[in-house]
């Protein structure tokens, strides 16, 4: 049984090149690597069969809680326990879309941003890959999802600040992008600003479709919203919504106020992509079965002082039997 919501975006391409300190000066440009044109739609689908959950348990310092057993854990769809039929604390690969915003504004911290992601994809681990998108007015992608660190560099190399923000068109192309890769998933998103708007070259997508969008994919995300600006440049970064977008999806909003803050919140990304306990169940019932929307809840039994986090819900089909 599955359920899609679509969304209607208009993606173009775009080429940017790089010139940041750490890396080479005026390199030649590689081919973009553009999203093909969409004939109308964009689809994401939520399988509820069984779902599965990455969650996350931390202490009051933020600290990954290892060794939880599996009896600890209680999981409420819809307010209704459930039997959790899969379990593991083992290690599982992640394929993870980092997008960055390319935009005019991130020019005088292009260096940082770019060894930023950099790092992150010279420090997966063994079975991880990565894709890189650039977006701005527009959003092109790295050839493919991958782990060598030549193709990252050298599309990272053809990175130039120009343009707006399309903010929302990055997030619903991006998570379509991923959304097609099998097994864990996650989505790093750069930004330091809201979107820019349809009538000011911004997306034509909504925040609430982006927002849906994430609630549909199955992808956990985490925001990156930096705000070093000066005075006002807090202002130019929609919080909310970035932590809106992270938490309903189990991921995390980060606000750095520096480029080194910059560099410490994608690592902490990847660390955290690793530290979570993955479990899964065959969805039962008692509520409305016309009910489209399932909120989720893991609690962890007689330990009031941890912190879970993972995905605030799914999407089921309305035929489904309660």
């Amino acid at each position: 049984m599955r359920r899609a919501l679509v969304y209607s975006i208009a993606i173009l391409a775009a080429t940017f090149v790089l010139t940041a300190v750490g890396f080479a000066q005026d390199p030649p440009q590689p081919p973009a690597q553009t999203m093909p044109q969409p004939s109308g739609r964009l689809q994401f689908s939520a399988a509820v069969e069984t779902v599965t959950l990455d969650v996350v348990v931390v202490d009051r310092k933020g600290r990954f809680v290892p060794g939880l057993e599996r009896s600890e854990f209680v999981i409420l769809d819809g307010g209704v326990p459930q039997k959790i039929t899969l379990f593991s604390d083992e290690f599982t690969p992640v394929t993870t879309m980092l997008l960055l915003d390319s935009s005019s504004s991130v020019r005088s911290s292009l260096s940082a941003i770019q060894t930023a992601a950099y790092l992150f994809a010279q420090n997966l681990s063994e079975g991880d890959t990565a894709r890189i998108g650039l977006f701005a007015n527009d959003v092109r992608y790295g050839t493919n999802f991958t782990r060598s660190l030549e193709e990252h560099y050298a599309f990272l190399m053809s990175m130039r600040p120009a343009g707006r923000t399309a903010l929302y068109d990055a997030i619903v192309g991006g998570l379509s992008e991923v959304s097609i890769i099998d097994g864990r998933k996650s989505l790093l998103l750069f930004t330091d600003g809201d979107d820019a708007g349809p009538a000011d070259q911004g997306s034509q997508s909504s925040q609430d479709e982006a927002l849906e969008a994430a609630k549909l994919s199955e992808v956990t995300i985490y925001t990156v919203g930096f705000t070093g600006w000066g005075p006002s440049g807090s202002d130019s970064v929609n919080r909310p919504f970035l932590t809106s977008l992270a938490e309903a999806t189990g991921g995390r909003a980060f606000f750095p106020e520096d480029v080194d803050q910059v560099k410490q919140a994608f690592a902490d990304v990847q660390d955290d992509l690793h530290r979570h306990y993955r479990m899964a169940y065959a969805p039962v019932r008692s509520t409305d079965p016309t009910e489209s929307w399932r909120p989720l809840e893991v609690q962890i039994q007689d330990r009031p002082e941890l912190v879970v986090r993972t995905r605030q819900g799914y999407y089921a089909t309305a035929s489904e039997s309660p």
